[in-house]
Formats: structure tokens, C-alpha cells, sequence
């Protein structure tokens, strides 16, 4: 598939700076990715190099993008000549930090220059040459630094250093922002946080989304522990991490279908169709997520939706949120003897002492069920909670990643109370 046919609908919702100095890039790097897998082609060193040389040509218009005024903790993105692919051998290992499904995440040390990194590595493959499945990871893991280097210099976001190759094995790795083992999760167990706190977390996940959203990327998969947290000046520093499920706007395999983690599923993504003629933007799906992320802040650690299966996980929402209504949802038809409330209890769940007005407005704008009504990253950030803390967004110049923000919502009126 190439990526050029992306709709003109599509494309328009981005800068169009952005969409040709770093969209075409991710384009062509994802397109060759998707190539390999479709034709079940392995990652050989020389293909995983031109990779590694388009992602550092992905890092490096980024920077230019931001005007020189991006953070400084992601040398990938200073190209200036030709890059050759980094050796898991520069690196010594200090300790996990964690693992799951897809491999381990390491925190690592430069033998050379001794800074520290985290490493994701996928579990090391079975080397019988019979091909099957074992180079699926190695397809994600380039998606995944490709959507990294477009984000780059961001300081809600886990910046990319390098990919590696295992000299030995042949085995791939990224090398990434060394935040620390702590994890949003973590900082939930221990205590309740107020609106204040809250506040101040959501302000750091909002931006992070909305510049992955600027670049056309969507996460598919915020939840708690892909969020990092390490400890700075003014409190608790927030980063979102994992990529390994986002995908580029208009790809084939779009945000509606069911990929991510249940309790934090947007409802198009748990119905699992085509919402096109719903007019919607497909970004919208994180901005469901991070809503999930700011009640469970709020809940001291509880989620606001814990279902089973899918169904059950709707008929959560339903009961909280209200059955949708069937000028919202054409293609989905509760059956009339579902659990589901008809009335939204959202308010109740967080009265005026625990969540302001304000802060109701974009907890509620965020848990809409009808995309087309909900708040994206960026409107989010308008409203005028957020102008209370008296801290400014992050101001990166020209680049629409960094873009400085006005304080009050915009002219768009979001009837956001009481809609499921």
C-alpha cells in the first residue's frame, strides 16, 4: 500500500509543513516496513541498515522542524552524514527494568562513553532459519523507532537514541531515554491524587499526545504503565512510552480495530468497524484513553471501566456513560435488555469536591462515546482548566509540535455534560 494515497480529509488535519518535511519521511519508512512483512521478508543487516538510515533521515527533519529549539537527549537526531547501524556490543547491560510479551527493557550503559540508556530487546528468536513468525517483532520494533524519531526532542515523550544490532545473533534492540523503573501504575498505588496533581499529570500527557498527533501518529495503547515517571523540579515528570502498537494516519490498518488494552478502549475501538461515515479524527482514540488515565488518577488507582470481554467492557461504559443513542452510533445496536444505564452518572462518580467545573469539562469531554464530539490532545489543552496552574506549554517556535497554545477553549462550543 502506498502511503501517498492518504486522503486529502486526512492529511488536511495536520500542518502541512509537518506532513512534508516529516510525514513523507515516516511514509516511506513504514511503507518499506509493511513491504517486508507482506511479502514475509526477513530483516537482513543491509535492510535493517537502509531502515536505520531512513528513521535517522525521519529524527533529523524533525529537529529541523523544531527550529533548533528541541531537547537535547536524543543524539539520532543530529544527522549530518551518513549514520552507520549502532551494535548492541557498545553496550553493557546494568540491570531489567521490566518484561512482557514482546521482549525486555533494560537499563544499559555505553561502555565508550558511559551514558545511560534503556534498551527494548524482543526475546531472542529461534535461529533454525524456518522463518514463520519469529520476524514479526523486528517489523514492529522498526515501526515503532520510526514513530519515536518523528516525535523526537519532546519532553512528554521517550526519546530514541539509536536501533542496535546484536553482532552475533543478529538479534534488534532500541536504545531509548533512560527515564527510571517507575511507572505511572506505581505512582497510583501510592495515594490518591488531588485536582491539582491531576491537573499537572494531564497537562504532560495531553501535550505528549497532541505531538504525536501533529505528526499523525496514534498511540492505540495509553494506558498506566506506558507511562514513565521520574522525579524533577516542580514534582513528578511524566513521559509516554511504547509505540509498538501506534500507527501513521491513514494506514491500512487503522485505529478502530480492536488493538490496545480493554479498560482503556475507545467504544469505535470495541465495536471494531469502520466509523468513516462518522466523519471522525482517528487521534481521538487516545484522547478516550488519557480520559480513562485522568478518572483512574482521580479513583486513587481504580479503573472507571474494568470489563471482561468487550462486551462486557461496553455495557461498563454504557452504565456510567448511558447507552449511546442511534443517530451517534449507526452501526451499533445495544440490545434492549442491556445493562447499560440511560442516563450519564459521570458526575455523581466525581462531585464538585473532588473534580472543579473545569476539570469536570475535560474529564467529561475526554469520556465522550461519540467521537465526533469528543475533545482531541490540543482542545483539551484550551480549556480553561488548565489555564488556572499558571504554567506555560512548551514553546518550540515555528514547529507545530511545539506550538504555543492560546488559554481558553476554542470557538467551538462542546455540549460535553451529560453526553454519552
Amino acid at each position: 500500500m502506498s502511503f501517498q494515497s492518504i486522503s486529502s480529509k486526512r492529511l488536511s488535519s495536520f500542518p502541512s509543513s509537518t506532513s512534508a518535511a516529516v510525514g513523507d519521511r515516516l511514509a516511506a519508512a513504514c511503507d518499506m516496513i509493511e513491504w517486508f512483512r507482506d511479502y514475509r521478508t526477513a530483516i537482513t543487516g543491509r535492510r535493517a541498515a537502509a531502515i536505520s538510515s531512513m528513521i535517522a533521515d525521519i529524527a533529523a527533519a524533525a529537529t529541523a522542524a523544531s527550529d533548533g529549539k528541541h531537547t537535547p537527549s536524543s543524539p539520532i537526531g543530529r544527522r549530518k552524514k551518513k549514520t552507520r547501524m549502532g551494535s548492541s556490543s557498545w553496550y553493557e547491560e546494568v540491570y531489567r527494568l521490566g518484561k512482557g510479551h514482546f521482549g525486555v527493557v533494560s537499563k544499559a550503559r555505553h561502555r565508550a562513553t558511559g551514558h545511560v540508556v534503556a534498551i527494548k530487546s524482543l526475546r531472542p528468536k529461534r535461529r533454525c532459519g524456518c522463518g514463520g513468525g519469529d520476524d514479526e517483532g523486528d517489523y514492529d520494533l522498526l515501526r515503532e523507532a520510526c514513530f519515536m524519531a518523528a516525535c523526537r526532542g519532546h519532553p512528554s515523550l521517550v526519546g530514541l537514541h539509536a536501533v542496535l544490532r546484536a553482532p552475533v545473533t543478529g538479534d534488534y534492540s532500541l536504545a531509548m531515554d533512560y527515564v527510571g523503573p517507575t511507572t505511572l501504575v506505581d505512582v497510583m498505588s501510592l495515594a490518591r491524587h488531588g485536582e491539582a496533581d491531576v491537573r499537572r499529570m494531564m497537562r504532560q500527557l495531553l501535550e505528549g499526545a497532541d505531538a504525536m498527533h501533529r505528526r499523525g501518529i496514534v498511540h492505540r495503547d495509553i494506558k498506566p504503565r506506558n507511562i514513565l515517571v521520574s522525579d524533577g523540579d516542580g514534582g513528578d515528570h511524566l513521559k509516554i512510552c511504547d509505540l509498538g502498537v501506534a500507527t501513521y494516519v491513514g494506514e491500512r490498518d487503522p485505529p478502530y480495530v480492536n488493538t490496545g488494552t480493554l479498560p482503556y478502549m475507545a467504544p469505535e475501538v470495541l465495536v471494531g468497524s469502520s466509523m468513516d461515515h462518522l466523519d471522525h479524527d482517528d487521534t481521538l482514540v487516545d484522547s478516550w484513553s488519557l480520559g480513562c488515565v485522568m478518572a483512574q488518577l482521580l479513583l486513587g488507582g481504580h479503573m472507571l471501566f474494568k470489563g471482561e470481554s468487550t462486551s462486557d467492557q461496553l455495557y461498563k461504559i454504557f452504565d456510567v456513560l448511558g447507552v449511546p443513542g442511534k443517530k451517534a452510533w449507526q452501526s451499533l445496536k445495544p440490545s434492549s435488555g442491556g445493562r447499560g444505564s440511560s442516563s450519564n452518572r459521570l458526575r455523581g462518580m466525581f462531585p464538585e469536591k473532588v473534580l472543579s467545573k473545569d476539570g469536570f469539562e475535560v474529564l467529561s469531554g475526554l469520556l465522550t462515546c461519540d467521537p465526533r464530539r469528543r475533545l482531541t490532545a490540543a482542545v483539551a489543552l484550551r480549556c480553561q482548566w488548565f489555564a488556572a496552574d499558571n504554567v506555560e506549554v512548551v514553546d518550540g517556535g515555528d514547529d507545530p509540535l511545539f506550538r504555543k497554545r492560546p488559554r481558553q477553549c476554542g470557538q467551538r462550543s462542546w455540549q460535553v455534560l451529560g453526553v454519552c
